[in-house]
């Protein structure tokens, strides 16, 4: 309710008994035109037929990124993100706090940079990612740069909360070997992140759709198609942290979009981990399975986005099998 009306919202008004907030977004006009639920932070928008969370009500009435609405709620509310534990109360507690912190919140012991460690690589952009499918714009939104000393494409890698965690080098080489493409400039654990989350999490938010890929890849090629509802798991594998972020997204559909050439069992697996079902919100979780090859070829290892944006269309069109 405080945030609501920071923003300058009227007619705030709270319904206990349906456990939402209705209110107008402009003075004068209907004063119940937007719904806002308590339980999940959903809005939704009866005059525009927008929706998103309150963290994207944020965004849009400030005009600020996800990481800054995030300290803009916090700073409204009096919290502070570092006494986010003050209930456990163990002997030698800083030290205990820290740890249980670290245990139970990897994610936020990751280090982070200032991010004007970029600038000494920037500006370098690069044919090899562009005819990959990853236009030059894409490329400098996603910060893309060249290290001198290890003649390496460098990629930014950013926390949930996009502060810079860490630098990925891919060698300037095609016919390089697998093992050799890809090596840290600076290290960090990838299964602590989930690249683009903060930069596309409002855009996921009012589609109700992310797409998931194995690598960086995906959500820069979908980026250049002009889409930006991809996330990318660095592997396979989906972390239980990533897992978490991604249920914590609360949107209707995810899809699974990984390389050709894994089982299905395998993927399933991955798919049921996204699986929201309790009394306040349930979701669709799907994955890309080009059974017979119609579109991905048998054995090349083919993301759904490598063969450009028609080819990804008809993958998730017609190629997306959900779990029941």
């Amino acid at each position: 309710m405080d945030i609501l009306n920071d923003l300058g919202f009227n007619n705030i008004v709270h319904n206990s008994q349906k456990q939402e907030v209705r209110f107008s977004r402009e003075e004068g006009r209907n004063p119940s035109s937007v719904v806002l639920s308590l339980q999940t932070l959903k809005f939704y928008c009866f005059s525009t037929n927008s929706k998103g969370n309150l963290y994207t009500l944020v965004m849009e009435r400030e005009n600020i990124n996800f990481p800054k609405s995030l300290d803009y709620v916090a700073d409204k509310l009096g919290l502070e993100k570092n006494k986010f534990n003050k209930k456990v109360k163990l002997p030698f507690h800083a030290f205990y706090k820290n740890l249980i912190r670290e245990i139970q919140e990897p994610e936020y012991s990751m280090k982070t940079y200032d991010e004007k460690m970029l600038i000494s690589y920037q500006n370098k952009l690069n044919t090899m990612f562009f005819n990959d499918g990853i236009d030059f714009q894409t490329q400098q939104e996603y910060q893309i740069g060249f290290d001198i000393e290890t003649l390496r494409i460098t990629v930014p890698i950013w926390t949930i909360d996009g502060k810079l965690c860490g630098i990925m080098g891919r060698l300037n080489d095609k016919k390089c070997e697998k093992e050799e493409r890809w090596l840290p400039i600076i290290p960090c654990s990838r299964s602590l992140t989930l690249s683009s989350y903060h930069k596309n999490y409002q855009t996921i938010q009012q589609k109700g759709l992310c797409v998931l890929g194995e690598s960086d890849k995906l959500p820069m090629q979908m980026n250049s198609m002009g889409s930006h509802i991809g996330l990318g798991t660095s592997g396979c594998h989906i972390s239980d942290t990533q897992a978490k972020y991604i249920r914590s997204l609360l949107i209707p559909k995810t899809i699974i979009a990984y390389d050709e050439g894994l089982e299905e069992e395998f993927i399933r697996e991955q798919a049921q981990k996204l699986v929201v079902d309790n009394p306040i919100f349930q979701n669709h979780v799907g994955y890309v399975w080009d059974e017979n090859n119609e579109i991905l070829k048998k054995g090349e290892k083919q993301s759904p986005t490598d063969l450009g944006r028609t080819a990804f269309q008809e993958l998730i069109k017609k190629h997306t099998k959900w779990l029941v």
